[in-house]
Parts: structure tokens; C-alpha cells; sequence
């Protein structure tokens, strides 16, 4: 949807009432439901937020080798996530530069998105145009009669996206005004300092698509642990809710943060002991060691970090309802040569499918709840308290994006 085709005297009645979710916890209420379950709404928000923002989409050790290449869809953008013959990670669209078919899909037997592949050439299925991990054209048969080669060479090339890493994150933006992604996270580069998340290593990778709930709602659940006592039951104890604390935010800010506490020394939130069996990450100060950190990098990450390892969830929204995600649970090079540990990520990530089954459950509810006449704004705890500043975060963005002409375009 174009935004000539969005409803903006809807989308400013929805930013109005939003308002009162920015008030102190006390007194906050949550987001319009229209905020969560319009189309018009998602729509503003795609380009509000998403074709403006920094995007995180993955991991720099999910390719650890020249020729290792991820296609992934972004913001209805197929891209590759490719290292090159240099080493130099580049994030490239995967839409073939002839005739528009994508370079990985659209055939029968096509690798899931988010599969690891390796080639040292991207070749399309279609008409089989090759290109280089740089996006450079190589050859395109049967072309000489209409255009030379050398000719197709000089000129075509896949379009390559604005990218950067931070501590190993793969974050892209359409929006070439952006600044680098490093001045929003000042914060959020000091925690993570010393985790050393650019030398941890996939060990586990679990992907889920059309997911039915919203982009906003998954944030929330991850952020707010007053729910956790109560849904994950049994399966949460290793870190009770009253050990939370909530770090500052402030406008500008590209992250939210929290932390919670260990229950008991040398806890672990995803063993089914409540006790760690991995060593620490080397490098963490006793406070780290003692507790889970848990961030949302907005608008497209939630990450845990716990000492002994650390998950990521990349969140892919494709409608107002509907999500694609991909969890990746990174860990150390000390962690992967103990014994069993194999047999320990696996369990591990058991555990962790549990709650994530859990949140599921009540994720789908709310979604289909927020469609009632009978929805309320609601009144936080403060064990909420994330909530408002995730509202904080969002209703600044709505706001910047009416007032910077996506209502008027030209």
C-alpha cells in the first residue's frame, strides 16, 4: 500500500488517543486497540517506522565463511545476507536484475528462508543470470543477440542495502538519511561490551512463521515479567518477577531494557534445574553473572542475555496480526567444547520451547481479544513498567512520521 492509499485522518485519531500511554506507569494506559489490530494502521507503521529505522535481520556467525549466504525477507524485501570472498559481510536484494524473479525461492525443492547456504556465485533459477557475492553481474546466456555481456557487466548489479554491525548484529535500513545505528544504542553498547556477542556462535536456530499476533504485543510479553509468575508457572522460577529492575529510557533511545535477578547463585532461565551447566561468558562482571538482561533493540529484536548464553529473536512483522520470527541462541567457544554440550543446547532450547509455547497461547488471545468492543486501555503494574517506555518509543516515531510528510506527500 502506497501512502496515498492509507487512511491518515484514521491513522491521527489513533496517535491522539495514544496520549495517555505515555503518561507515568501509574497512571498509562495501553495502546488504542487500533493500534494493534488495523491494516490502515499497519500499513503508517511500515512506513513510518519500518522503511525508516534500522532493522536488525541477523547474525554475523550465521555465515562464518566466504560463499555463506541467508536469504531473508525484510520489510517485503527479499534479500541475501551474503560473506564475501574478503570476508566482508553485505546485505544484497535477491531479485534478479533481468526480470524480477528472486535469485533463492519461487522453485520447487527452494531452501527455507533463513537456511545457511554456500556458493561462491548467486545464480537465478529463472534464466540463470550469475552474480558474484559483491552483486556484480558475471554472465547471462543467450543475450549477446540484444545486449553484450560486457556491456550487461559494466551496468548490472544487485541493488546492495545500507547495512552495519553492532556487537555482531546484521542491521539494515532503507532510509539513507539514517544515522548510523551505534547513536541510538549508547546504552545498550555498554551493556553488551562485555559479552562479546561478535565471537559467540549459532547453536541453535528455531524459526516460526505467521505467527497471529502483533509486532508490539511481542515486545510487550517479552519486556513486562508480571505475566511470569503466572503463565510460565513451574518454568520461570530461576528468575521471580520482584528481582526485576528497569533500566532509564529516554527519547531517542533505540532500546528497552530490563533486568531479573537469579532466584539463586549460578541460576540459568532455560534449565529445567533452574541451575547453569555451561560455563560464564569470560568477561562479565558479577552483577551480569547474577542476573538475565533482557532487551527489545526496536523495532525488530528481543534479545536474553544470560551468562552462559545468549538468544536472539528476529521479528518480521507481515501484517497488522501476523509475524515471522527466528530465534537464534548464540554461544561461546568455551560453552561448545564442553562434553555433552549438544545433548545441554538441545535440552536447553526444550525448556525454552516450553515457555515459548506458553507465550504463544497468550499472544493469539490478545490478538483476537483486541478485536472486542469491549477491549480496555487498561491500567499497568509496574511490573510494567517497559510498557510505556515501548509507548514512548512508538507514539514518537508516529509522530515524526506524520509531521515528516508521509501524510502530505509530494
Amino acid at each position: 500500500m502506497k501512502t496515498d492509499a492509507i487512511d491518515f485522518s484514521h491513522v491521527r485519531d489513533v496517535v491522539q488517543r495514544c496520549e495517555t500511554c505515555i503518561r507515568p506507569v501509574k497512571d498509562a494506559e495501553i495502546l488504542p486497540a487500533d493500534a494493534y489490530v488495523s491494516e490502515n494502521f499497519w500499513e503508517f507503521e511500515k512506513q513510518a517506522i519500518f522503511a525508516r529505522e534500522w532493522l536488525a535481520i541477523g547474525h554475523v556467525n550465521e555465515v562464518p565463511r566466504p560463499g555463506d549466504h541467508i536469504p531473508l525477507t525484510v520489510n517485503d524485501e527479499s534479500v541475501v545476507v551474503v560473506r564475501d570472498d574478503e570476508g566482508t559481510v553485505r546485505v544484497l536484494s535477491s531479485i534478479c536484475q533481468h526480470r524480477g524473479h528472486p535469485l533463492i525461492g519461487g522453485v520447487v525443492d527452494a531452501p527455507a528462508p533463513g537456511t545457511c547456504l554456500n556458493s561462491r556465485r548467486l545464480v537465478c533459477p529463472y534464466h540463470n543470470w550469475v552474480y558474484g557475492l559483491d552483486g556484480k553481474l558475471i554472465g547471462a546466456p543467450s543475450m549477446g543477440e540484444t545486449t553484450p555481456v560486457a556491456e550487461l557487466r559494466r551496468n548490472v548489479r544487485l541493488p546492495e542495502i545500507r547495512s552495519e554491525i553492532f556487537h555482531g548484529l546484521i542491521f539494515v535500513t532503507f532510509n539513507n538519511d539514517a544515522r548510523p545505528v551505534a547513536k541510538s544504542l549508547s546504552k545498550l553498547d555498554r551493556e553488551f561490551a562485555n559479552y562479546g556477542l561478535e565471537n559467540l556462535v549459532p547453536g541453535y536456530v528455531f524459526a516460526q512463521t505467521d505467527q497471529p499476533w502483533n509486532w508490539k504485543l511481542h515486545h510487550e510479553n517479552a519486556l513486562e515479567p508480571y505475566h511470569t509468575d503466572y503463565v510460565h508457572k513451574g518454568f520461570h522460577a530461576a528468575v521471580p518477577a520482584e528481582l526485576t529492575q528497569f533500566a532509564e529510557f529516554e527519547v531517542g533511545d533505540g532500546q528497552i531494557m530490563r533486568t531479573t535477578g537469579f532466584a539463586k547463585a549460578g541460576g540459568d532461565l532455560f534449565e529445567e534445574s533452574g541451575s547453569r551447566r555451561l560455563p560464564d561468558i569470560e568477561g562479565l562482571t558479577n552483577e551480569q553473572r547474577g542476573r538475565v538482561f533482557f532487551t527489545s533493540i526496536m523495532p525488530c529484536v528481543v534479545a536474553v542475555l544470560q551468562p552462559s548464553f545468549v538468544t536472539i529473536t528476529f521479528l518480521n512483522p507481515i501484517s497488522a496480526g501476523r509475524i515471522n520470527l527466528r530465534r537464534l541462541n548464540l554461544y561461546s567457544k568455551a560453552a561448545t567444547e564442553v562434553p555433552d554440550f549438544d545433548r545441554i543446547r538441545i535440552e536447553q532450547f526444550e525448556q525454552m520451547k516450553t515457555i515459548i509455547m506458553q507465550d504463544q497461547v497468550t499472544q493469539t488471545a490478545l490478538q483476537v481479544a483486541y478485536r472486542s468492543r469491549f477491549t480496555p486501555r487498561g491500567r499497568l503494574s509496574q511490573l510494567e513498567t517497559a510498557i510505556t517506555q515501548l509507548n514512548h518509543w512508538v507514539i514518537d516515531k508516529y509522530r515524526r512520521g506524520l509531521e515528516g510528510g508521509l501524510a502530505n506527500p509530494a
